[in-house]
């Protein structure tokens, strides 16, 4: 295969990755063919809350005790993971500031977030499912602050 023909099988399987979100889950997805990557629009559909490795697998397991947990994905370094939520139902997104000190951020209305490819399973903690559930955006930040409030 030449590296243009190569080039072009990549692209045309980021539109069809993005179409099976839009398609599939009515996620607004788009892609970027210039840096090879999905685009998730936030504040219709659904919202992201980014958090760092190390706090949220605890949030994440929070949410799957509590038969809460959503799509996550883990970014290329694994260092961000980001949560998927239902939409937030505040006019602002706001983040405590105890949150914003441990590097949680909500992707703001109208943002944007990177995510995996559909088929990318190592990048997806919990990977999105036609018919699946999002969590209430406040959960999420409910579980991130009685994260950092565990002991140790």
């Amino acid at each position: 295969m030449s590296p243009r023909e190569a080039a072009d099988a990549r692209r045309l399987d980021l539109v069809a990755a993005a179409n099976w979100y839009r398609l599939t889950l009515g996620w607004p997805v788009n892609f970027d063919a210039a840096h090879r990557r999905l685009i998730l629009h936030t504040g219709d559909a659904l919202d992201a809350i980014t958090l760092p490795n190390e706090l949220a697998g605890t949030v994440v397991q929070d949410l799957e005790r509590n038969l809460q947990a959503g799509p996550v994905c883990i970014d290329t370094t694994k260092a961000w993971w980001t949560v998927l939520t239902e939409p937030c139902t505040r006019a602002h997104a706001d983040i405590a500031p105890e949150l914003r000190s441990q590097r949680v951020h909500a992707v703001p209305r109208g943002g944007q977030a990177i995510v995996a490819h559909p088929q990318d399973t190592p990048r997806w903690r919990r990977a999105p499912e036609p018919d699946g559930s999002l969590p209430p955006w406040t959960t999420v930040i409910t579980a991130a602050n009685r994260a950092i409030r565990r002991p140790g």
